[in-house]
C-alpha cells in the first residue's frame, strides 16, 4: 500500500520557476482584452464612486477590496501617497483572491502609470495554479510585461532563498545556475573546490573548507551590444550559516538559510535579462559556500590569502560573508566594469540602523550610489545610503592586510562595507548594498524569502540600456 504524501517537492518548485522565467509555462501570462472577462480595477481613494454596501463600504484604502457581480475593485489609497511599492502591494492582497482564469485589468484616471507594480503585485501574490490570464489595453502592453518580469524574477529567488539548506547546496546552486543559463542564452563557467584552490581563491575556499558540501564559484555572462556599458553582479551566496566555529545560537542558526539571498537575486535578474532586452552586458560572479564546524573549517585567527593577493585574518569565523565577498569582488573588479554592484545580508547593524524594511546603501563613488537608489525608488524597494566613513579604516586593516572583525561593537555595518573596498580598486565604480533585514519577513518555519532587490537591479539595468550608446 502507497501513502499518498502531503511533502512539498522544493526542488520541482525551483526548477518550475526557473522555466517560468525562461519563458516555458509561467504561471501568469498576459492576453488579448475581450469583454467576458471578469474585471479587476484599481482606483485610488480618491476616484470610489461605488461606496460599498453597509455592510462592506469601499473608500479606496490601500489593499481595500470591493466585489460587486464580475468586478473586483482594488484601492490603492490617497493619489499622494501612491508610489510602485504602495502599488504592487495592493496588487499583491488582490492577487491572493484570484481563482485562475481570464481577468481584464483596468485603471482610474490616475493610476495607469502604476500598471507596472499592480501587474508585478498581482502575478506575486497570486498563488500560481491554475494558469492566470491577465488582458490590459495595448498602450499599457509593455509596462504590463515589465510587471510580469519582475514577478517572475523575484518568484525564482524566493523559491532559491526559502529552500532548506539540504535542498539548497553550494553544488546544486551552481547545477541551477548551470541550467538557468543554458535556458536564456548565458554562459557559465563553474568552479568547484579544487579549481578554486588551484586559481587561488584562498578566501572562499576557507570559508568552504568546514562542510562536506564543498564552495563553488559561478560566473554568469549575458552578452549585450558593442559600445554600452559593462555592468558587474556580485552576491554573498552562503546556503547556510552556523557561524563556523564562532557558532552561533541554535535560535540565530534557525533562518540562516536566508544568507543566500544575495547570490539568489542577483542568479535571477541574470536569468531575466534576455526577456528584458538587455543591451548591456553583464557579468555575474557568484560564491557558494556552507559555513559550518567540520574537521576542515577555519579558525579564529587563521590567516588566507585572498585571489587578488591580500592577507586576510579571520578572527570571526560568524564574519564570513564579507571574506567570500572579497574573493568574489576581487574578479568581478578584475574585468574594470563601468559598474560594480554587490548585495548581501552582511550584517546585523544595517536592521538595526534602518529597520527590517530598508536596505543599506554605501559607496565611495557618490555617483554609483545614486544610480542604485535612483533605481531602488522607482522599483519600490526602500533603500538608504549610510555613510562611507575611512577614518574607521583602522578597524579593518592589519600590518600585512585586512581582518575580517573590526573588534568593535558599533558601527559595523560601515566598517564591513570598508573591507569589500579592500578588494575593489578606486578606479572602479562600485556600490554595495546590505539588505539583512529585507530579505526575510516572517519566522524561520516559514518560506520568508522577499526577492528584495531583484526589482531594483531590474531598473538599474533598465536605465542604464536606455542611455545612448557611446
Amino acid at each position: 500500500m502507497t501513502m499518498k504524501s502531503s511533502a512539498r517537492d522544493r526542488a520541482a518548485e525551483i526548477e518550475d520557476a526557473i522555466s517560468a522565467l525562461a519563458g516555458s509555462a509561467p504561471p501568469v501570462t498576459l492576453t488579448a482584452p475581450d469583454p467576458v472577462h471578469r474585471r479587476i480595477r484599481f482606483v485610488h481613494a480618491e476616484e470610489v464612486t461605488d461606496p460599498g454596501s453597509i455592510w462592506m463600504p469601499f473608500t479606496g484604502e490601500l489593499g481595500q477590496l470591493n466585489a460587486s457581480g464580475r468586478t473586483l475593485t482594488v484601492g490603492l489609497g490617497p493619489i499622494d501617497d501612491s508610489n510602485s511599492e504602495t502599488a504592487r502591494r495592493a496588487g499583491a492582497i488582490a492577487g491572493r483572491e484570484l481563482t485562475g482564469g481570464a481577468y481584464q485589468l483596468e485603471f482610474g484616471a490616475s493610476a495607469g502609470e502604476l500598471a507596472a507594480p499592480v501587474v508585478d503585485g498581482l502575478a506575486t501574490g497570486y498563488p500560481g495554479e491554475p494558469a492566470m490570464q491577465l488582458a490590459i489595453a495595448p498602450g499599457d502592453a509593455i509596462a504590463a510585461g515589465d510587471g510580469l518580469l519582475a514577478a517572475d524574477t523575484v518568484r525564482l529567488a524566493r523559491r532559491l532563498v526559502s529552500a532548506p539548506a539540504n535542498v539548497l547546496t553550494p553544488q546544486q546552486a551552481a547545477i541551477w545556475a548551470a541550467d538557468l543559463a543554458a535556458r536564456t542564452g548565458l554562459s557559465c563557467q563553474t568552479l568547484d573546490p579544487q579549481d578554486l584552490t588551484e586559481q587561488g581563491f584562498g578566501a572562499l575556499t576557507a570559508i568552504g573548507a568546514g562542510s562536506v558540501n564543498g564552495p563553488r564559484m559561478v560566473r554568469l555572462t549575458h552578452q549585450g551590444s558593442a559600445g554600452r556599458p559593462v555592468v558587474s553582479l556580485v552576491g554573498k551566496g552562503i546556503t547556510f550559516d552556523s557561524g563556523g566555529l564562532s557558532l552561533k545560537s541554535p535560535a540565530a542558526m534557525q533562518s540562516m538559510r536566508l544568507d543566500v539571498a544575495g547570490a539568489a537575486t542577483v542568479l535571477a535578474v541574470m536569468g531575466a535579462l534576455a526577456r528584458a532586452r538587455c543591451e548591456l552586458t553583464v557579468h555575474a560572479v557568484l560564491p557558494f559556500a556552507e559555513n559550518l564546524p567540520g574537521p576542515g573549517a577555519a579558525r579564529p585567527g587563521d590567516v588566507v590569502t585572498a585571489w587578488n593577493g591580500t592577507e586576510i585574518q579571520i578572527l570571526d569565523t560568524d564574519f564570513e560573508g564579507r571574506v567570500i565577498l572579497a574573493d568574489a569582488l576581487a574578479l568581478a573588479a578584475a574585468d574594470r566594469p563601468d559598474l560594480l554592484v554587490d548585495l548581501a545580508t552582511l550584517t546585523y547593524q544595517a536592521e538595526v540602523a534602518l529597520g527590517p524594511e530598508i536596505g543599506a546603501v554605501l559607496a565611495r563613488d557618490g555617483r554609483a550610489a545614486d544610480q542604485l537608489l535612483r533605481a531602488a525608488a522607482a522599483a519600490g524597494e526602500p533603500m538608504w545610503r549610510l555613510p562611507w566613513a575611512p577614518r574607521y579604516l583602522d578597524q579593518v586593516r592589519t600590518s600585512s592586510g585586512v581582518r575580517n572583525h573590526p573588534l568593535r561593537d558599533s558601527g559595523r555595518a560601515l566598517t564591513a562595507a570598508l573591507f569589500l573596498g579592500e578588494f575593489v580598486p578606486d578606479t572602479v565604480p562600485w556600490v554595495h548594498c546590505d539588505m539583512a533585514g529585507p530579505a526575510w519577513i516572517g519566522d524561520a518555519s516559514s518560506d520568508g524569502a522577499t526577492g528584495f532587490g531583484a526589482r531594483t537591479l531590474l531598473r538599474l539595468l533598465a536605465d542604464l540600456s536606455a542611455e545612448p550608446a557611446v
